[in-house]
């Protein structure tokens, strides 16, 4: 029915869809080097996991205390450590020429990780909401282009008419800043899973029923009312777009908002599969990324594509816990 009523509009002009092209393209290459480059990091270093074992590995060795540490033979104190020459801080350490902060800051964003003695300051904190708020921008982007192209057509027919537009770019960033805030609000779970030892430094689940759980809870959500309510609202754009529209920038960004929220009710419980097999699963987060595409692009035979998913997160979950 929407696919007819899509056909009276016509396609709005190639400058304005490449707007669209143009923007979307510059968000995912962002986000995406981000997750890749802490992805990979991640994946060099496999001694994570181990370096607590290899400092325990050897324990039942003694570390030969038998033998004295030679400590007959005084450590030389009679010859002071040179304290009359001062450590030449008449000269400055060159702060004119920054110490390549850039790629340091870069580099540190990129290859932060939860702290492993569970000492976390306030900037672990902030470099977890930061690594969930591109990654939900990169998972998240794909499935509002039909909304951004409709909004593109509909903006130009308005134009013609003498009618206010404004940028799609608008409606993009209010529809991100929803998804924004749902990062804000997750950090706090896995932070207080790390705290309980739940989750490992590779953000990984130290336990085999922490992913059953949470694998049976998204396939139940599959089944709700409540999910089926906010995926109507989100495979029916040109609907929404009608019985919420309003002019302005202000308008256009209230929009996206809007439509924000009704796709975190669509998909919080998929994110929080992410728990299950892994918070950085480079693998998972693609599969992901495209599950909930095609899961807004299923017009035809929603309730048997959330039927089928719904039942294979349950039996999945339902293995891990065996």
């Amino acid at each position: 029915m929407e696919t007819q009523t899509n056909t009276q509009f016509k396609q709005a002009p190639l400058k304005d869809r490449m707007v669209v092209y143009v923007g979307v393209a510059i968000v995912l290459l962002i986000s995406w080097f981000y997750i890749l480059g802490m992805g990979w990091h991640m994946n060099t270093l496999p001694f994570i996991e181990n370096t607590s074992m290899n400092m325990n590995m050897n324990m039942d060795k003694p570390m030969n205390m038998d033998k004295p540490m030679n400590m007959d033979k005084p450590m030389n104190m009679d010859k002071p450590m040179n304290m009359d020459k001062p450590m030449n801080m008449d000269k400055p350490m060159n702060m004119d020429k920054p110490m390549n902060m850039e790629s340091g800051i870069i580099g540190s964003v990129l290859t932060w990780m939860p702290p492993s003695d569970g000492l976390w300051s306030m900037s672990d904190f902030t470099l977890l909401f930061l690594m969930w708020a591109v990654m939900m921008v990169a998972m998240m982007t794909p499935s509002i282009l039909p909304m951004l192209f409709l909004f593109t057509t509909l903006n130009a027919r308005n134009r013609n008419n003498g009618k206010e537009t404004s940028s799609v770019m608008i409606l993009l960033f209010g529809y991100l800043l929803s998804w924004v805030l749902f990062s804000l609000v997750i950090t706090f779970p896995q932070y207080a899973m790390h705290q309980a030892g739940l989750l490992n430094p590779m953000m990984e689940p130290t336990h085999a029923y922490i992913g059953s759980i949470v694998l049976c809870l998204a396939g139940i959500y599959q089944f709700t009312p409540f999910k089926e309510a906010c995926l109507t609202v989100c495979q029916s754009p040109l609907s929404f777009l009608m019985n919420n529209w309003r002019d302005g920038n202000l308008g256009t960004f209230l929009i996206g908002y809007k439509h924000g929220f009704y796709c975190i009710g669509c998909c919080w419980a998929l994110m929080l599969t992410l728990f299950a097999l892994g918070v950085m699963n480079i693998m998972w987060v693609m599969v992901l990324t495209v599950f909930v595409l095609f899961e807004k692009l299923s017009y035809k035979r929603p309730l048997l594509y959330r039927r089928v998913t719904g039942l294979v997160f349950i039996s999945w979950g339902i293995f891990l816990s065996l």
